[in-house]
């Protein structure tokens, strides 16, 4: 069988499924809720609703109380919403460390970026085109920066799940440009495949998928009538240069060598948090 290093050096991205359990994935959730309940109130309180949709689920509340507000999500993804011990917890977490380090070795830091993403139905903000991260990362493209994303809800091609070219990280970083009236950046030359080239990835909740920094990935439109709910972060070797990167001052060791646990606490963390820009540049 082909370890996850074979499997990630070969294809530039890497599943594996059951990696967390809901004991691993609920705290995250509870802030999650918590969020969504304070902002319905807020909204409330301001008269934009007129009802919290209390009864509602995880997957759809937030959705139903936009649509009241005739609203779309404000962002790409929440950042200061949810900067929280059980977000610390989640990137320090031992499984997900576990599985970092067969792929890079057991020097981990964490880079400093993270998102909850609610990905709403039928919204294009959040569907992004072909691109590879070091598009949106200066200066990233000759290290290796792995991003860990994590479904907090069942994923498929009806609710928007991630699409891969896989191999593509072998080619390098291409050139990029903006496109008036997108949010975001695309190459100039676009990556070329045939259907049978790309990867769409089912994953269950708890299932874990990482990849490459040069590797082309995509995401589809949400056409179910729920929130597909992600959360993701990324790391790279302890030493690699995080320089010119937004996310540098929240940066933290994540492991040490022949060390199995974090070397950096939550109350570490959060001074590094309170002296840096964040926590006013985000949602």
């Amino acid at each position: 069988m082909n370890s996850h290093l074979d499997i990630f050096s070969e294809n530039g991205y890497l599943v594996v499924q059951d990696a967390l359990n809901s004991e691993d994935l609920e705290p995250i959730i509870s802030l999650i809720v918590e969020v969504v309940d304070k902002r319905t109130h807020e909204f409330y309180d301001q008269r934009t609703i007129s009802n919290i949709h209390a009864d509602m689920s995880f997957e759809r509340r937030w959705y139903a109380v936009l649509q009241e507000c005739g609203r779309e999500n404000e962002v790409f993804g929440w950042h200061t919403l949810v900067y929280s011990e059980a977000l610390f917890n989640l990137i320090t977490n031992r499984k997900v460390l576990d599985i970092i380090e067969t792929l890079i070795g057991n020097e981990i830091q964490f880079n400093g970026d993270f998102w909850v993403r609610p990905k709403l139905p039928n919204e294009k903000l959040t569907t992004l085109p072909w691109h590879q991260d070091s598009a949106y990362m200066p200066n990233t493209e000759a290290d290796l920066h792995l991003t860990v994303w994590l479904p907090l809800v069942d994923v498929n091609t009806v609710n928007g799940t991630l699409q891969f070219l896989p191999r593509s990280h072998r080619e390098g970083l291409r050139t990029y440009h903006r496109v008036e009236g997108e949010a975001f950046a695309v190459p100039e030359i676009p990556p070329t495949s045939s259907h049978n080239d790309i990867h769409t990835l089912d994953m269950k909740k708890g299932d874990l998928l990482i990849f490459n920094n040069l590797v082309f990935h995509r995401s589809l439109l949400n056409r179910s009538e729920t929130i597909r709910w992600s959360v993701d972060f990324r790391y790279s070797r302890t030493g690699t240069s995080l320089d010119g990167l937004w996310h540098e001052a929240i940066a933290f060791p994540a492991r040490e060598k022949e060390n199995k646990h974090c070397p950096t606490s939550w109350n570490n963390w959060q001074m590094l948090w309170n002296t840096s820009p964040h926590k006013d540049r985000f949602l």
